[in-house]
């Protein structure tokens, strides 16, 4: 088993209006279920979402994988 707690990282665009529940949600999850997870609040522009095929707003992944599932597209939107 590892040992190493997971990184989740919470990313969202500017003004998104589910980031911060999105990011305190995670954090009470991680904190209950594995203490030590780092919770990573990560702010994308509009062009760097576009860059990485960011599937929309907010996405929460868990050591780089999105947690529904959810493969990059093309648009950077929600």
């Amino acid at each position: 088993m590892n040992s190493t707690p997971p990184t989740v990282e919470v990313l969202s665009l500017p003004g998104c209006p589910g980031a911060g529940e999105t990011v305190r949600m995670a954090a009470a999850v991680a904190g209950a279920l594995l203490p030590g997870t780092r919770i990573l609040d990560v702010r994308l522009s509009e062009a760097e979402a576009a860059q990485r095929g960011f599937p929309g707003s907010p996405t929460v992944l868990v050591n780089g994988r999105d947690i529904e599932g959810r493969g990059p597209n093309a648009s950077g939107a929600a």
